[in-house]
């Protein structure tokens, strides 16, 4: 059977570290080891004590550096990724060693959000190839489970990037190796103010640079489909906000929505004023 290595790269992980890494611990059959990679924490974190769970300190360099890190430390034929403030549900990592037949290089799962006022159905995964992937980034890093030594060939992460970087990942695994997808949600996304995806500025400028490294006639419906997803966040910023600079963004990266909101709104206001 296929050994597993989790790698979860931690940096002021708050209350969250400790109940990421029982997740993993208690996944059946177990994992071979569970690396902890303290990122330069500036604050005291706190680590199950447990047979699996090993814990590598190292100065403030950023997720990426801290995964590989944890690839390059790791004993496992597979990693599985696990951010520090999410977590996995029973037979997660079962469903995804299932599925990493020798031609299979990735496997990913569905996951749901966990936030204050309770869960929502999130989305997951991919299981397609390459040209799809290039389309937009469907695979959640807590989800995702690859091959050690595909991970180490394309060279790990992208540590200049420090956002959608783990996408540019799995684009280069799926360029030299087919994709998996478990059915069923196995991963809990905690959403709060400190996810880096709430950056949309930069989360666009991350995914442009991996798609400029993709370049080429198949990467189009990507760039368009970035658009959409960091436009619409934009947008929601600019309603909350009603900071200018949100709307300018929103309309730049998809000014489709941005009219058809505006439209909308004004047919809304249309239809409920007097009749004179």
């Amino acid at each position: 059977m296929q050994s597993v290595s989790v790698v979860i790269p931690a940096y002021n992980p708050g209350p969250f570290l400790a109940e990421a890494v029982e997740s993993a611990v208690l996944q059946v059959p177990p994992p071979l080891e569970v690396i902890v990679v303290d990122d330069g924490s500036t604050e005291p974190i706190t680590v199950p004590e447990h047979p699996l769970v090993r814990v590598i300190r190292q100065g403030n360099v950023g997720p990426s550096a801290a995964r590989n890190r944890g690839i390059r430390e790791a004993h496992g034929d597979l990693i599985a990724f696990l951010d520090a403030d999410d977590l996995w549900y029973p037979g997660k990592l079962a469903a995804q060693v299932a599925l990493m037949r020798p031609e299979v290089g990735l496997c990913s799962c569905d996951f749901e959000a966990i936030q204050a006022t309770g869960k929502r159905p999130g989305w997951g995964g991919h299981g397609g190839d390459y040209r799809q992937l290039l389309r937009g980034n469907s695979i959640h890093t807590s989800g995702a489970i690859a091959r050690r030594s595909l991970l180490l060939e394309v060279g790990c992460f992208d540590d200049t990037l420090t956002h959608s970087e783990e996408w540019g990942t799995w684009l280069d695994i799926a360029r030299r190796s087919e994709l998996e997808h478990a059915s069923g949600v196995f991963v809990g996304y905690r959403l709060h103010d400190q996810n880096a995806s709430r950056d949309y500025r930069r989360m666009w400028r991350g995914a442009m640079k991996v798609l400029w490294r993709h370049r080429g006639i198949h990467a189009l419906p990507g760039v368009r489909r970035v658009g959409q997803i960091y436009g619409s966040q934009a947008f929601d910023a600019f309603r909350a906000t009603r900071r200018p600079s949100h709307l300018m963004w929103a309309f730049a990266l998809w000014p489709g929505y941005v009219l058809r909101q505006t439209l909308r709104r004004i047919g809304t206001r249309a239809g409920a004023a007097p009749l004179s």
